[in-house]
C-alpha cells in the first residue's frame, strides 16, 4: 500500500513518464470529463438556492443568506468565469489519474454524503484520507505550499474540507478519521503540492457550526455585511469594497448605489465617491 505522504513525488514520476500509463485509465478520465462537460455546457447553469457542503464556508453569512434566500439578484455568470471554473474540472481529473497511475488508492470520486442533514459530493479518498482537489493561482498556490490556509482562506475552504471528513466519520473508506487534505494544482506554472490538516478541533464543533448556518439562513432578516468597506487609497476620501466583495455576486444587491472604474491592475468598486476618480466610470457592470 501507498501511503499519502509520497504522493506528490509519485504523480511527478508518472509526469516524468517513469511509471508508464494505463490505456484503460486515460480513456475513462476521458470520458469522465466528457461527461462533466456534458452536464456544464449542455445548459444554462443554474443558481443552487439550497445549502451545500461546498456553501458552508462562506466566510460572510450575508453572502450566504442572499445565496438562499435571493438567488434572483445574484450577477449572471459570464461565458469567461464559466470556462474558468471548468479548467477545475478537468484539472481534479487529471491529478485523481496521475494518483492512481502512480499506484495510490483512489476512492470515493464523488461519493454523496451528508454532514448534520447537509449534502455535497467529495472529491475523493486517497490512501484512506479525503481529499478535495483544487486548482489555484500562483498567489493561492503558495497558501496551499505553506500550509497557511488557517491564516489566509478568504473561500472557507478549511469549513468545507472539514465538513466532508465529519461527513465520513462512519465511512470505512476513509481511514483516517480527523485529517483531511487539499490536493493542488499552479494551474499556472504547473507544481502540485498537498497540504494536510488535523480537524479534531472542527469535527467536535461541526454540529453546532451548521446549526447556526441553518439558523441564520431561516431568518427573513439579512444578516450584517460579514466585510466592510476601506479607504481607496491613505491619500483618497473615496472608500471602496475589500477584495471579498469585490468578487461577490451579490455586491450590487449589498452594497446600493456601488460605482465601478477600471484601472490597470483591475476594477475598483467605489462604495462611497468624495472625489470623482480620472478612470472612466462604467455605468454597466456585474
Amino acid at each position: 500500500m501507498k501511503d499519502i505522504t509520497t504522493l506528490v513525488g509519485d504523480i511527478e514520476n508518472v509526469i516524468l513518464g517513469l511509471n508508464g500509463w494505463d490505456d484503460a485509465l486515460g480513456q475513462q478520465m476521458g470520458s469522465d470529463i466528457a461527461s462533466i462537460y456534458k452536464t456544464r455546457f449542455g445548459k444554462p447553469q443554474e443558481p443552487r438556492g439550497y445549502l451545500s457542503m461546498s456553501s458552508l464556508g462562506t466566510p460572510c453569512d450575508r453572502k450566504l443568506w442572499y445565496k438562499i434566500n435571493k438567488t434572483d439578484l445574484a450577477a449572471p455568470l459570464l461565458p469567461n468565469a464559466l470556462l474558468k471554473f471548468s479548467y477545475g474540472d478537468m484539472i481534479e481529473e487529471l491529478i485523481l489519474c496521475l494518483a492512481k497511475q502512480a499506484g495510490h488508492s483512489v476512492t470515493g470520486q464523488q461519493d454523496r454524503m451528508d454532514a448534520h442533514g447537509i449534502k455535497g459530493s467529495r472529491d475523493a479518498v486517497i490512501d484512506g484520507m479525503t481529499v478535495d482537489v483544487k486548482s489555484a493561482s500562483p498567489y493561492s498556490f503558495k497558501k496551499f505550499k505553506e500550509g497557511d490556509l488557517r491564516q489566509q482562506d478568504p473561500f472557507g475552504y478549511i469549513s468545507q474540507l472539514s465538513s466532508y471528513v465529519y461527513a465520513a466519520k462512519d465511512d470505512p473508506l476513509v481511514t483516517n478519521k480527523n485529517y483531511g487534505a487539499f490536493l493542488v494544482v499552479d494551474k499556472v506554472n504547473g507544481h502540485i503540492c498537498l497540504d494536510m490538516y488535523d480537524f479534531t478541533d472542527e469535527m467536535a464543533n461541526k454540529e453546532a457550526e451548521i446549526d447556526h448556518i441553518k439558523a441564520m439562513v431561516a431568518d427573513p432578516v439579512p444578516p450584517a455585511r460579514g466585510f466592510e468597506d476601506e479607504p481607496q487609497s491613505k491619500t483618497s476620501p473615496n472608500r471602496k469594497l475589500k477584495m471579498e466583495c469585490s468578487y461577490c455576486e451579490f455586491k450590487k444587491a449589498c452594497w446600493p448605489g456601488l460605482r465601478m472604474f477600471p484601472y490597470s491592475h483591475g476594477p475598483v468598486y467605489l462604495t462611497k465617491v468624495a472625489t470623482e476618480p480620472k478612470a472612466e466610470e462604467v455605468k454597466e457592470f456585474v
